[in-house]
């Protein structure tokens, strides 16, 4: 019994290490991010705040479909054979270069009309390349650095690159707002640039010594990392259809409000981001022969998601009252919005492990079938919802989605393990 203490602690204070590694840079990224976006909302003031984040969520949708998901591709694959990153590092730069391009372009037409921000065309249109070019083209840059590190289990490096990027946003957020005075969408947006220029530079230089690029299309990848992107772009529309259809119904003061616990709670998922991050490589190259092989691998994961999660939404709901005083007084109901919506990271928390391992097993069919569906169904909940009841009929159709969505996970995962293990069986 000593022996088997002994293995298990071997075996498991390395991962904490690596974890505490990971969390630790995360949560440092999380609240360097949350310092932005307080001063933002404090020096932007409730009704340009508001344009801000349904700019912002507009653009999100493209973000996730940038690339076409070849950043699964680049993790899943190298981290199972190191030597095939340089047509994966080419393969996902060309993606995101095509695909970018065209998404930019479908902004510019899409930005002016539903979220101008200003009353001059000429302002409104540079503000919208701006925020465009910066989140489809240097933000991609820099996340598929990070992604790089991650594949080959550099998770030092990637950690570092999440701190130093969120330090230069905070920093870029600092001197805008708190020393030349920005206090407009189209302001910021320079500085947002500017910001994203420089970390980019930065990143593609500490990648470099990973190898150069071989750029080449893998056609066999394209399928699998299509879906793996509209996973994305559908938890994206239905994530934001709360705040377009919330901007139409409610006040600037609670569209603001919400946002921002909106983004207090996708900062809070962090520490759960931090634990798939350490497992996805471990759960790609254990499941290759079979998902049923990760099967007791994800249990244990997910247990300690669930634990982390808590532990996340209660951190958040004691430190709540306190918000005011970073956000401002403007923010009158952000208080108990965020004490109400702090919940949902369990729920979340309690599905990440299912579907982490089926898309590392390759199984990005059913991962899209069961994220896709959701949160289609769920962004017409949502919407439903919210232009009905409002902000209650927001939080309500919040937390029913992830509930059933995280149902559906385990489901599907629980079908699949029993598929394999049944056909290894029969050989």
């Amino acid at each position: 019994m000593t022996k088997s203490l002994s293995t298990s602690l071997t075996r498991f204070i390395p991962m904490a290490i690596s974890y505490m590694g990971s969390g630790s840079a995360l949560l440092a990224s999380s609240v360097a991010q949350l310092l932005t976006f307080a001063i933002l909302a404090r020096f932007l003031g409730v009704a340009q705040f508001g344009t801000y984040a349904v700019i912002t969520a507009i653009i999100n949708v493209g973000v996730q479909l940038c690339g076409l998901g070849a950043q699964e591709s680049l993790i899943r694959r190298v981290a199972q054979a190191p030597e095939s990153y340089p047509r994966l590092i080419g393969h996902a730069a060309i993606l995101s270069v095509i695909s970018g391009a065209v998404l930019f372009v479908i902004g510019m037409i899409v930005l002016p009309l539903a979220a101008p921000a200003s009353e001059d065309l000429a302002t409104t249109l540079v503000t919208s390349a701006l925020l465009l070019f910066s989140n489809l083209f240097l933000l991609k840059a820099i996340s598929l650095s990070t992604q790089a590190f991650i594949a080959h289990s550099r998770f030092g490096a990637a950690n570092r690159l999440d701190v130093i990027f969120a330090f230069v946003r905070t920093t870029a957020a600092v001197l805008g707002c708190m020393v030349f005075g920005v206090s407009s969408v189209a302001e910021w947006a320079w500085w947002f640039f500017g910001a994203h220029f420089v970390m980019a530079g930065f990143a593609i230089w500490q990648v470099g010594p990973l190898g150069l690029p071989k750029l080449t299309i893998l056609k066999e990848e394209i399928r699998i990392g299509f879906l793996f992107s509209t996973q994305f772009v559908f938890r994206a529309i239905r994530g934001n259809a709360d705040l377009l259809i919330l901007g139409t119904v409610a006040g600037a003061e609670i569209l603001g409000s919400y946002s921002v616990a909106r983004r207090i709670l996708e900062s809070s998922f962090l520490s759960i981001e931090a634990l798939n991050r350490l497992i996805y490589p471990g759960s790609a190259a254990k499941a290759a022969n079979g998902i049923h092989n990760a099967w007791q691998r994800t249990r244990k994961v997910a247990v300690a998601a669930v634990g982390i999660s808590i532990a996340s939404a209660m951190a958040i709901f004691i430190i709540a009252p306190f918000l005011p005083l970073l956000f401002g007084d403007e923010y009158v109901s952000l208080v108990w919005l965020t004490r109400v919506l702090c919940w949902v990271v369990v729920p979340m928390g309690a599905y990440a492990a299912a579907l982490e391992v089926l898309g590392a097993a390759g199984l990005q069919g059913s991962r899209a079938a069961i994220l896709n569906s959701g949160n289609l169904v769920g962004s017409a909940i949502v919407a439903l919802a919210t232009y009905t009841f409002g902000i209650f009929g927001t939080l309500t159709s919040y937390y029913l989605v992830e509930i059933a969505v995280g149902i559906a996970s385990w489901w599907v995962l629980a079908h699949h393990v029993s598929v394999h293990r049944a056909r290894s069986l029969s050989l």
